[in-house]
């Protein structure tokens, strides 16, 4: 019996100094890392320095050079996902993974929605990851100090007891000792140097519609889960518009999981590096396997797939 598998990709915060050198041993990564020189037109890499990797632009387009890399690797060794699921800009490495968008493309339009990005909001904003206090309770949080004129919001619903807000560092810091009041377990802050997915990012996701405009999507060799909307994504036409949209929108993460765990889900494999989104599991996934390529290898990978 074919075991169902789902790709997962993670996005900004999972980065670690050093990863498209440690996974240069596998030749796609390699080749990966000189093809986006060229496109790029720089050393691509110098993108996983530590220092690099304190800005926007390194971050997202390492992690597009490094999933991407892995997941083709996975892919010509007999790996075939029935899904795959990329959080924020892990979308743009499964729309890879998936045959819809080119490579090339797809360096050339992160390079202009993490540029857009960074442009949008250039110093003092980040991200936290608040755990332990339901939605409710937090966009109450987030509201009142809006109408207080401070800048911050709801950004990743990444599960029940797991919620990001982005914002200005004045907003995150006096959003800290409300939710400890409210009865948060926690609020840890990101490595992530912009308030993604908030109103902020307007005009960066309009820069970014624009330059979409030109590109080439093709229908997805597989479905796709929309960061948008928590649903599976399976033409040429939704997959560009949740990708745009998703610059300046939540991510419905875990409304889209708990729909793929529906499906009957035997193994989730979290594409390198990090294994972020195996934790947000816990919830949904079942009696079925979750490993990421970090701890596990390509061939181990390969291996339990197909147990």
């Amino acid at each position: 019996m074919k075991m169902t598998t789902t790709l997962l990709f993670g996005g900004q915060g999972s980065q670690i100094p050093g990863m498209l050198h440690d996974w240069a041993v596998l030749p796609v990564v390699h080749e990966h890392v000189e093809t986006a020189s060229e496109v790029l037109g720089e050393d691509a890499w110098a993108l996983d320095d530590a220092e690099a990797l304190h800005g926007t632009r390194a971050v997202q387009l390492s992690l597009l050079i490094l999933q991407t890399g892995i997941a083709r690797t996975l892919s010509e060794s007999g790996l075939r996902p029935e899904y795959a699921a990329g959080h924020s800009l892990g979308a743009w490495s499964a729309a890879v993974a998936a045959g819809a968008l080119s490579f090339p493309d797809a360096l050339r339009m992160v390079d202009v929605r993490a540029s857009g990005m960074a442009a949008a909001a250039p110093t003092g904003y980040g991200m936290s990851a608040v755990i332990g206090l339901n939605e409710t309770a937090l966009a109450r949080l987030t509201e009142q100090l809006r109408e207080d004129g401070e800048e911050i919001w709801l950004s990743n619903l990444n599960s029940a007891s797991q919620i990001t807000v982005s914002g200005s560092e004045a907003a995150l810091e006096k959003l800290e000792p409300l939710v400890q009041r409210s009865g948060a377990q926690r609020m840890v802050r990101l490595a992530v140097a912009v308030p993604a997915h908030s109103p902020l990012m307007m005009p960066a996701r309009r820069t970014l519609g624009e330059a979409m405009a030109d590109v080439k999507m093709n229908r997805p060799g597989f479905p796709l889960l929309a960061n948008t909307t928590g649903r599976m994504i399976r033409t040429a036409s939704q997959l560009s518009d949740d990708l745009v949209h998703a610059t300046d929108q939540p991510v419905q993460w875990s409304i889209g999981v708990a729909a793929l765990s529906e499906r009957g889900m035997d193994n989730w494999i979290q594409v390198s590096p990090g294994n972020n989104l195996i934790g947000l599991l816990r919830d949904v996934k079942g009696d079925s396997q979750a490993w990421c390529t970090d701890n596990a290898g390509i061939q181990e990978t390969l291996a339990r797939s197909r147990r």
